[in-house]
């Protein structure tokens, strides 16, 4: 049974992980945004795409001040290093990655609601779903954990 409940922080931390090259690729493409020749070259290659939904998201892009791409830029980036920190510290099996874990993901669940009832999509009700599933499962590990091994035992056997 442990080697299943093993098996499933792995496959949590490498979620984390995968999320964070995610975020660190479209923070990347943000920053590539700042430079004046990439903001004309994706202009162009949107208005000939005939896709308004790419031209529109674009336009947003490209739009805004250079303080305000830095900034979203800036955001994806620490989104990713927390992402990172989370996914090594599941895949190394560490305590406090799991209530790290539990933490972020529980306070993204109300905005991911507001996404799925305002901005309805399946992948948006799929990570909504999942993060609930993850942040139950972590919650019920940790519970577990504190009965098997109380309080002293869990700090001595986790910290020391």
């Amino acid at each position: 049974m442990r080697e299943r409940h093993d098996r499933l922080i792995v496959l949590i931390g490498a979620l984390k992980l995968v999320k964070a090259l995610v975020l660190l690729a479209a923070a990347v493409s943000v920053f590539a945004t700042l430079h004046d020749g990439m903001r004309d070259y994706l202009k162009q290659l949107a208005a000939g795409s005939g896709r308004e939904v790419i031209t529109r998201y674009v336009a947003n892009l490209t739009g805004g001040s250079h303080h305000r791409t830095e900034l979203i830029g800036g955001g994806l980036l620490a989104y990713a290093a927390l992402f990172t920190v989370e996914g090594v510290g599941l895949l190394k099996r560490r305590v406090w990655a799991e209530w790290l874990t539990i933490i972020i993901t529980t306070s993204f669940i109300p905005l991911e609601i507001y996404e799925v009832l305002h901005k309805s999509s399946p992948i948006k009700a799929l990570v909504l779903v999942a993060n609930i599933l993850i942040a139950i499962y972590l919650v019920a590990r940790r519970i577990h954990a504190s009965h098997v091994h109380g309080l002293k035992g869990w700090l001595r056997e986790r910290f020391f």
